[in-house]
C-alpha cells in the first residue's frame, strides 16, 4: 500500500463517519478514479462496479455528454432557488423532458435532492392530497416489509428492511405507518408456495386497510421489484392486485422508482412491466446517472387538479437545483438515444440464463431473484433449511470478490444475498467478464 493511500485511510478514520459501516472503521479502499463499468483505487487497481454505485450509476462512469452539460451549466450559473414560485431553465426542460418518459399522466414534478427526500415529499403530498380534497383523516401510510425507501424522515419509517438498525437506535417509531408482508416468495412469511398461496401477500393490503379502516389511509407505498431488500420481483399477479386494491379503497398508490427507474428493470420504469398507472411516483438515482444529487416526484393530472391553487408549505433548499437538473436532462438524452432501456433488457437476460444455468446449481445457492440487469444471489448453508450462509463467510466472499475486482454488496433481510446490478450499458462481454471471476468464488461455498 502506498504512503498515500495509508495517509488517506488514516484521515479517512479519523474525521469521517460512514454510513452503513462501523463507526471507526473502513474498507480500506479508496476510490479516486471512474471509467465505463470500472471504479479504480488510490493504488491504480481496478473494479467492475456489479453494483452500479449501489444502483446510481445506470449510465457507467465517465459520460462526456454529462460532464460538458454540467461544466456548461455552472459557467452560466450556479445556485438559484426553486422557492417561492422562481425556476431555471433547467429545471423546467427537466420537467419537459420527464414529462414525455414517465407513464400514463404522471406530468408533474416536485425536485429534489435524492431518493429520500422524495419518498419523504410523495408521503406530504399524499396526505396534502387528501386534506384539499376534505378528508384530512386520510394519513397513514402502509408499506412492506422488505422494503426500502430511505432513511430520512418518513422514508425511515415507511421502510420494512433492517428496520432495528435503520429505526431502533434513532427512537420510537413514528405513528401512522403500517407494514404488510411483502412478495419474497422464497421466504415467504405465511409459509406458502406461489401459486398456491392465491397471493396471500397481495390480498393482504385489502385486510389491512379494512382492520385500519379505508377512511384513514392515505397511501399504498410499494417498490415495483425490491431493491436494497434484496433484488427480487413480484408473482406477474402481485401488481395488479394491490392497484385494483387501492382503487376499490381510494388509496393512493405510490410507486416507489428511486432504484428501479431508468432502464433497471428493462423497462424504463419498472411499472411498465405490469402495465400499472401509479397516482404518484418518487424518482432518483439513474435520473442524473448519479453524477450529481437529483430525484422528483411525479403527480399524475388527477392528484395535480386537487391541488392547484393551493400553497405547497415544503421544500428543500437544493429543489430543483440548476446544475444537477442539466445534469439530469443530459441523462434523460442518452437513455433515448442511445436506447439503454433496450440494451438493459438484452444484457440482463444474459445475466439471467447465466445465473440460472451456472448458479443456480451450486450447493449454497438458494434462490435468484430480479429481473431486467439488476439480480441478486441468495447464499445459504444448506438448500434444504434455507438457512443462510455464516456472516463471517459471506464477509471472507465479499473480500475475495474485491481482491479479484469485483465490486459489489450483500443486501436482503437476512444479508445474504449477492447483488449483480451492473450500469445498465454493460455490454455482454464486460458481463460475462465479471461472471466469469464471481462464478469461482461462489462455487468455492461449501454448505454446512
Amino acid at each position: 500500500m502506498s504512503k498515500r493511500t495509508e495517509e488517506l485511510l488514516k484521515a479517512d478514520v479519523q474525521h469521517i463517519i460512514h454510513p452503513w459501516y462501523i463507526v471507526g472503521q473502513n474498507s480500506g479502499i479508496v476510490f479516486e478514479k471512474a471509467h465505463g463499468i470500472y471504479l479504480v483505487d488510490t493504488e491504480g487497481k481496478q473494479y467492475i462496479d456489479m453494483a452500479s454505485g449501489n444502483c446510481c450509476c445506470n449510465l457507467g462512469h465517465g459520460r462526456r455528454e454529462i460532464i460538458d452539460a454540467i461544466t456548461r451549466a455552472i459557467n452560466e450559473t450556479d445556485f438559484t432557488t426553486s422557492f417561492y414560485g422562481h425556476s431555471n431553465p433547467y429545471t423546467i426542460e427537466c420537467s419537459q423532458k420527464l414529462a414525455n418518459l414517465t407513464p400514463g399522466n404522471l406530468n408533474h414534478f416536485h425536485f429534489t435532492s435524492g431518493g429520500s427526500e422524495s419518498v419523504d415529499s410523495a408521503i406530504k403530498i399524499a396526505r396534502f392530497y387528501w386534506y384539499n380534497k376534505g378528508r384530512a383523516s386520510k394519513t397513514k401510510i402502509i408499506s412492506l416489509y422488505d422494503s426500502y425507501h430511505g432513511a430520512s424522515g418518513f422514508s425511515t419509517y415507511a421502510t420494512g428492511t433492517g428496520r432495528g438498525a435503520l429505526q431502533n437506535a434513532f427512537g420510537s417509531i413514528m405513528p401512522g405507518f403500517t407494514r404488510i408482508p411483502s412478495y419474497y416468495c422464497y421466504r415467504c412469511t405465511f409459509g406458502l408456495n406461489y401459486p398456491q398461496c392465491n397471493l396471500r401477500c397481495a390480498r393482504m393490503l385489502e385486510e389491512t386497510i379494512q382492520a385500519e379502516g379505508a377512511d384513514g389511509i392515505a397511501a399504498f407505498i410499494a417498490e415495483p421489484m425490491m431493491g436494497g431488500g434484496g433484488f427480487f420481483e413480484p408473482p406477474p399477479e402481485w401488481w395488479p392486485i394491490v392497484g385494483e386494491i387501492c382503487r376499490k379503497y381510494e388509496v393512493l398508490l405510490i410507486a416507489d422508482e428511486v432504484l428501479s427507474g431508468f432502464a433497471r428493470t428493462g423497462k424504463m420504469f419498472a411499472v411498465e412491466n405490469w402495465n400499472i398507472q401509479p397516482d404518484i411516483m418518487t424518482i432518483a438515482k439513474g435520473i442524473s446517472g448519479a453524477y450529481l444529487p437529483f430525484g422528483a416526484v411525479a403527480v399524475n393530472d388527477e392528484g395535480y387538479e386537487v391541488l392547484k391553487g393551493v400553497a405547497f408549505m415544503h421544500g428543500f433548499t437544493y429543489s430543483g437545483h440548476a446544475i444537477a437538473a442539466a445534469a439530469a436532462c443530459a441523462a434523460l438524452d442518452i437513455y433515448v438515444r442511445d436506447k439503454v432501456v433496450k440494451n438493459a433488457a438484452k444484457v440482463g437476460n444474459h445475466i439471467k440464463q447465466r445465473l440460472d444455468a451456472e448458479f443456480s446449481p451450486l450447493p449454497c445457492v438458494g434462490n435468484i431473484g430480479g429481473m431486467g440487469i439488476n439480480y441478486a444471489i441468495e447464499l445459504v448453508s444448506d438448500k434444504e433449511t434455507k438457512t443462510a450462509i455464516n456472516p463471517q463467510v459471506k464477509a471472507e466472499l465479499i473480500g475475495k470478490l474485491l481482491k479479484n475486482g469485483i465490486y459489489t454488496r450483500s443486501v436482503g433481510r437476512l444479508g445474504n444475498r449477492l447483488h449483480i446490478g451492473p450500469p445498465c450499458t454493460t455490454t455482454i462481454e464486460e458481463a460475462d467478464t465479471a461472471l466469469d471471476i464471481i462464478r469461482p468464488l461462489v462455487s468455492e461455498l461449501k454448505p454446512i
